[in-house]
């Protein structure tokens, strides 16, 4: 290493060069980053979704889940399955353990469908696969406005802005929302198709049958060779009305022939499944736009803002970009931005005041740069993304980052005062700490290293901030040991700026004199009163960690305020479009008034057709940059007291841009409760749930408990005589399809009218609404025999009925969901109640069984895979140190700086009044590494003491502790002044990375006291009795003991 040291120290150019180098590579390499707000995680998740239209969920549930359930349970390495069956869909997720390869496991579950293709309906759509990735989320909203015609408007966003869009590179999907999408209606007249005799699905086969435009080869006519095509392609409503749907013999016996238009009113209508939006109270055309997985999210919504800036929009049309997440991402890549130039500056500031040479102070200030530019360097040849998780790692890195150029200059600087001359100071200065400094870099980033092999979302979610410190000690250590010596030989002198004197010699008698009078005072102390320190800080130290553990509430992954939330809302069944979009327009005057200034802006979507009851609001609120006065969930539950006395289900969550934990990303204004109860009798868990509702409601903490199912679904059941429709030589699926035709309506074809610039209008048959208004309506339908048109009153009879809206299975068994939010109190207390009182005040009967899953569950996954890690981090620890000193004694002694530092992370948390949860436990185990070096530092000098002057383990304490101190000190406060401004930010983001600062600051100012005083007692005790080997003694020892036995 000295040699290796002595080439840099005289090769100056070749620095310099490598300097440049590495300035070009990383500027490069930053430019070429992509930008995301969190890490892209491939989660372990596969969805399959069948589409079964007009279908109820016990129908869906009987013929496509359990049948599609069955085929995914013969794949391999499944977790669970989990599956909905809603009214017209079939949703079956399947969760895979952590670390199967998806594409295989994905095409698994191809081949395992394509085996039960045939035992699925008819009428049912393929099974559709998707994998989930955490990038998976809508980018933007466009807001397009200005026209009273919103058909017009609906005509311009899908058919101009939308392709326009598609077209920006990155975008995966733009769709359109809102408006009023054109459609040809053909209203059937019942009484007529009985005068024809004809029943409805034969409009919908002719209008299949006629529309088309077909190639039939090709003729030769002299020199030329024409194609030869069928024109048949309908072009406009007469066109339809036109269509022969039937040959019928009138009364005289003549051919006469059936036209649509002798059957049914056809004209150009609307689509009544077209939802109704509105910005800020004005009916408007959303588009929302996804992005490609893996696409850069910022430049991609800067992709999309050129392609509508290009766009030439017609007069009166304007446009307004809605929730973009490129916003949300660039606060709080600013924010952590910020936070590391500020805990740069203040590490520069601590720097000056213990060194008070601007030439030595600069030497370190470079290595801040080149160290993160080496990063950025390493980071994209890595394939790791500038977001807030990696972003946070360099942050964590930036105090830590001058740690070793502050050993190696402060040790340098030590040679030149004893008189060595300036390349052989920088040469001894830094080859004598280079082991020392290479330990402590390894212990700090073997901490992190577990967390590449730990399984699970907390593994994946952290691994780039683990890349991201690792890269950037190793940077750091590069710096330290080759252009720190380098420049230190040239820099480091003793002049220093007249002005700066007065004020140097200010803080070196009224500071550091005196810190280090007094730590000389508690040093002597302690080593005079080695138990009477010892025992009593350690028991302290362990019933702090057990109080804490204790009263400080725990909790998996904090909600993040991005400054938006929704309320989805669903009105009592049956409630009409028109009264629910005025339920939301009171809504909207009530919660614009409540938020206030802080209002930004609202956009409200009332759903129609079969989901006409159900409507969503999404609320912008202010930017806390801009000074918004309270926080996101304040306002949620500001939200929830006003709509309270709504006779709805209100169900109120954030919207955030970090996918991460069980909820997707959205949380409910705190933490996400769900209470499964495992039974397959629907009535009885129904029954046990609404108990289990009324025991929890009164739980401090719980918001909205509420069952996820809906038993009061109203039904029309027609059950089919199959005897009787055998010998008429019909079957249930006929009269199914013409019931379905009838009242929800068939798109039977499309049409692209002559001239125009819309395409694929849809055609809908469907009964004429006089036709289809109430129950006795459906006994008049004519069904096709083999004797002629009858009713299907005299093949089958109708019902009423209640059905559920869903059913949810897990692991093949019914499954009845409670899910609630907390709100002011930790996730465990809450939990802990939840579970009192189902023990003590609801009967849970005998095949029946309750799981908690949700936040909570997820809470329990992450804290198993961090304890994984803390104990690989402190394996990883020990073992370098031993390997460092030779010794299993020195990193025995150096590790009681880690319960110490424990303590000191959950006072910080207490007093922070932050949870302990994911991010501030990654905190304690970042901790480990950290902590280790200041005692490493100190034993490493008192084993240098005990072996050059050959005295006792008291005597090298006192002299150790009074050497190291400063450098002690100078790197403690870098660091923690560097961590500093990210403990106490408040930007978009802080959320994540308050906690893990908090627990590290917290840990590492208490562990520094305690290191400098505990560590140097126990280790002077230990060598007073057991010396260090003095492996030269031996050897000589040996030679003696060989030659008496020759002898």
């Amino acid at each position: 290493m000295k040699s290796f040291i002595s080439l840099i120290v005289r090769r100056p150019i070749t620095i310099l060069m490598i300097i440049i180098s590495i300035l070009i590579l990383g500027l490069i390499s930053l430019s070429r980053l992509s930008i995301d707000s969190m890490p892209n995680m491939q989660m372990p998740y596969i969805s399959v979704m069948t589409i079964y239209r007009n279908a109820g969920p016990e129908e869906i549930e009987k013929s496509i889940t359990k049948i599609v359930e069955g085929a995914i349970a013969t794949v391999n390495n499944i977790k669970n399955i989990t599956s909905y069956s809603r009214e017209n869909s079939s949703d079956v997720m399947v969760e895979f353990n952590w670390g199967v390869n998806l594409r295989e496991a994905s095409e698994d579950i191809r081949e395992a469908l394509e085996r039960i293709y045939d035992l699925l309906p008819d009428n049912a759509d393929k099974p559709n696969i998707r994998k989930f990735a955490t990038d998976d989320t809508s980018l933007m909203e466009v807001a397009i406005y200005g026209l009273e015609d919103k058909a017009s408007l609906y005509n311009i966003a899908e058919n101009q802005i939308a392709p326009k869009i598609k077209q920006a590179k990155g975008v995966a999907q733009a769709e359109t929302r809102g408006g009023l999408k054109r459609q040809i209606k053909i209203d059937v007249n019942l009484n007529r198709l009985k005068a024809y005799n004809i029943n409805i699905n034969q409009i919908s086969e002719a209008l299949s049958r006629d529309n088309n435009n077909l190639v039939g080869g090709q003729a030769n006519h002299g020199f030329y060779k024409y194609t030869i095509r069928t024109m048949g392609e309908i072009e406009s409503i007469d066109d339809i009305k036109n269509i022969a749907v039937d040959l019928k013999t009138n009364t005289y016996g003549a051919k006469a022939i059936v036209k649509i238009k002798d059957l049914a009113e056809v004209y150009e209508g609307y689509d009544n499944e077209v939802h109704i939006v509105k910005i800020n109270g004005e009916e408007s055309v959303s588009i929302a736009v996804n992005k490609e997985s893996g696409a850069n999210t910022v430049e991609v919504a800067k992709n999309v803002k050129r392609k509508l800036e290009e766009y030439n929009f017609p007069e009166g049309v304007n446009y307004e970009i809605m929730f973009n997440n490129a916003d949300g991402i660039n606060d709080a890549i600013k924010g952590v931005l910020s936070t590391a130039w500020q805990g740069g500056l203040f590490a520069i500031i601590i720097l000056m005041i213990y060194m008070w040479n601007i030439k030595s102070v600069s030497v370190i200030a470079i290595s801040i740069p080149l160290s993160i530019i080496i990063t950025f360097t390493l980071m994209y040849f890595m394939g790791i993304t500038l977001n807030i998780i990696s972003l946070s790692g360099l942050v964590l890195g930036i105090g830590m980052m001058v740690d070793n150029s502050i050993v190696v200059l402060e040790n340098i600087f030590h040679y030149r005062n004893e008189g060595y001359g300036k390349y052989s100071s920088a040469i001894n200065g830094t080859s004598s700490v280079a082991l020392a400094i290479s330990a402590s870099t390894l212990t700090t980033i073997a901490v992190f290293l577990p967390f590449l092999f730990v399984e699970g979302e907390t593994g994946q979610l952290f691994k780039d901030l683990c890349i991201t410190v690792t890269v950037s000690m190793i940077g750091s250590l590069f710096v330290a040991l080759t252009i720190v010596p380098m420049l230190g030989a040239r820099l480091i002198t003793n002049k220093k700026i007249a002005a700066l004197i007065p004020i140097e010699n200010f803080f070196n008698e009224k500071f550091h004199g005196k810190i280090k009078n007094i730590y000389s005072k508690i040093l002597n102390y302690s080593i005079k009163n080695k138990m009477k320190v010892f025992i009593p800080s350690l028991l302290a130290a362990f019933i702090i960690i057990i109080l804490g553990l204790i009263f400080i509430g725990k909790e998996g992954f904090p909600s993040t305020d991005e400054g938006q939330f929704k309320i989805d809302i669903k009105m009592p069944v049956g409630t009409k479009s028109a009264q629910t979009q005025t339920f939301v327009n009171r809504m909207e005057k009530e919660i614009e008034t409540a938020i206030g200034e802080d209002f930004d802006r609202m956009q409200s979507r009332v759903k129609s057709g079969s989901d006409e009851n159900s409507a969503e609001i999404r609320i912008q609120l202010r930017e806390k940059s801009e000074g918004r006065k309270k926080s996101l969930n304040e306002y949620i539950e500001i939200t929830r007291n006003i709509l309270s006395s709504y006779p709805a289900q209100i169900n109120i969550s954030a919207v955030s841009t970090t996918v991460i934990g069980g909820g997707g990303g959205n949380n409910n204004g705190g933490q996400s409760i769900k209470i499964e109860l495992i039974g397959d009798d629907l009535d009885k868990s129904t029954e046990i749930a609404n108990n289990i509702i009324n025991a929890i409601s009164d739980i401090e903490g719980i918001r909205e408990p509420r069952l996820s199912r809906d038993d009061s679904n109203p039904e029309l059941k027609i059950y089919v005589n199959r005897e009787i429709a055998a010998k008429m030589g019909i079957n249930v699926k006929t009269i199914a399809n013409i019931v379905k035709t009838s009242f929800a309506g068939t798109t039977a074809t499309t049409m692209t009218p002559a001239n125009s610039d819309v395409t694929d209008i849809d055609v809908k048959v469907q009964l004429g609404e006089p036709d289809r208004l109430n129950i006795d309506d459906i006994n008049r339908l004519m069904i096709p025999t083999s004797s002629g048109m009858t009713p299907i009153s005299s093949i089958a009879t109708v019902e009423k009925s209640y059905g559920p809206t869903a059913i949810e299975r897990k692991d093949s068994a019914r499954i009845t969901t409670i899910t609630a939010s907390g709100y002011g109190r930790a996730l465990n207390e809450i939990i802990a109640d939840i579970q009192n009182k189902i023990k003590n005040e609801v009967f849970i009967p005998s095949g029946f069984s309750i799981n908690y899953s949700g936040d909570f569950e997820d809470m329990n996954e992450a804290f198993g895979q961090l304890l994984q890690a803390l104990i690989l981090a402190l394996v990883l620890v020990y073992s370098i140190m031993a390997s460092q000193f030779e010794s299993f004694i020195a990193p025995f002694v150096i590790a009681f700086a880690v319960p110490f530092g424990f303590a000191g992370s959950l006072i910080a948390l207490f007093l922070g009044r932050q949870t302990l949860n994911v991010y501030s436990a990654i905190g304690f185990i970042v901790l480990i590494g950290i902590v280790v070096n200041n005692g490493i530092v100190l034993i490493d000098y008192m084993n240098q003491l005990m072996q050059e002057k050959k005295i006792n383990g008291d005597a090298a304490a006192l002299e150790s502790g009074e050497r190291r101190l400063r450098p002690v000190l100078m790197t403690t406060l870098t660091t923690i002044l560097g961590l500093l401004p990210m403990a106490l930010a408040s930007g978009s983001g802080n959320e994540m990375y308050q906690p893990l600062s908090l627990a590290i600051l917290g840990g590492l100012i208490v562990s520094t006291a305690f290191t400098l005083i505990i560590v140097p007692t126990i280790y002077a005790a230990i060598r007073n009795k057991i010396p260090l080997k003095d492996y030269e003694k031996k050897d000589i020892e040996s030679i003696k003991d060989f030659r008496e036995y020759k002898i």
